[in-house]
Formats: structure tokens, C-alpha cells, sequence
């Protein structure tokens, strides 16, 4: 079973120098960003997690993408999968079950997505239908101008 470290797992330990995780920890990369501007060591396994380079040299191109749906085993997996064989990273995700509905939100790199934001857009929403979820993904500019005030 994997774990996924986010940036709002690693601030519950924010008092730590040192955190460990189990083997088969995926560790996002602003966690990581936050772990080491913050002086804390990360370990999976009895492996040091190594720092994030500050630039894989290609710009970040950010999409949000949201699920809301009945809660059941899957949905975390089932999105994830579609964003993988996409080539598309995860940069954060929080997510919450309440009484039985499950809601997530994921911010995604899409640079070098090996396939357009609109067949992505798709596959996502077909994984949905599937999963049972509501599935809506936009880029992060649309996403920032829809919301301001």
C-alpha cells in the first residue's frame, strides 16, 4: 500500500527535525520543498529523501482538478492512474470523507502531459463516470480568474 505525503501531512509535523515514513511513501514535491526550507530531514524507509531541484527546466503549467462524489474504495487510485499514464505530476492534494461523501482537490503540473488538456479533461471525467465521481479539471489561470473577487 502507498502513502502520499502532502505539504499539509508534513506541516503536522512541522516540530519534527526528523520525519520517517514506511517503504512505499510518495512524497510530493512541495512537501518536500517545505521539509527542506524548513530543516526537516525526510526518510523513507532507511532512505533520506532528497531535495527537490529548484527547476527541472520546463515551466510549470498548473491545472486543478476537483472530484465529489459518494465515498468507496478507489477514487484516489482511480484519478491518480488516469494523471500517471498521462505523464502528469501531482503537486498537492487534500481530500475528506464526510458521512459517506468524498471530496478531493488535486493541483497538477500538465507540462509535459503526453496528451491536450481537453483529452485529459476527458479521460478524467470517463474515470469519474466509472468511479461514480464528479470529476472537473481547469487550468490553474481560469481557475484564479473565476474565483477573484
Amino acid at each position: 500500500m502507498e502513502i502520499l505525503v502532502t505539504l499539509d501531512v508534513l506541516k503536522q509535523h512541522s516540530d519534527k527535525k526528523v520525519v520517517k515514513f514506511p517503504p512505499n511513501t510518495l512524497v510530493t514535491k512541495e512537501a518536500r520543498i517545505y521539509a527542506a526550507k524548513n530543516g526537516i530531514e525526510l526518510f523513507i524507509g532507511d532512505e533520506k529523501v532528497s531535495e527537490p531541484a529548484n527547476s527541472n527546466g520546463t515551466p510549470s503549467v498548473r491545472a486543478v482538478i476537483s472530484v465529489i462524489g459518494e465515498d468507496r474504495v478507489g477514487i484516489i487510485a482511480g484519478i491518480s492512474d488516469v494523471l500517471a499514464k498521462a505523464n502528469v505530476n501531482i503537486l498537492d492534494i487534500t481530500q475528506t470523507a464526510i458521512e459517506g461523501l468524498f471530496t478531493m482537490i488535486m493541483v497538477v503540473d500538465i507540462a509535459k502531459s503526453t496528451v491536450s488538456f481537453d483529452e485529459l479533461k476527458n479521460q478524467l471525467a470517463q474515470r469519474g463516470q466509472e468511479l461514480s465521481v464528479r470529476v472537473d479539471a481547469q487550468r490553474e489561470e481560469i481557475f484564479h480568474f473565476m474565483h477573484r473577487i
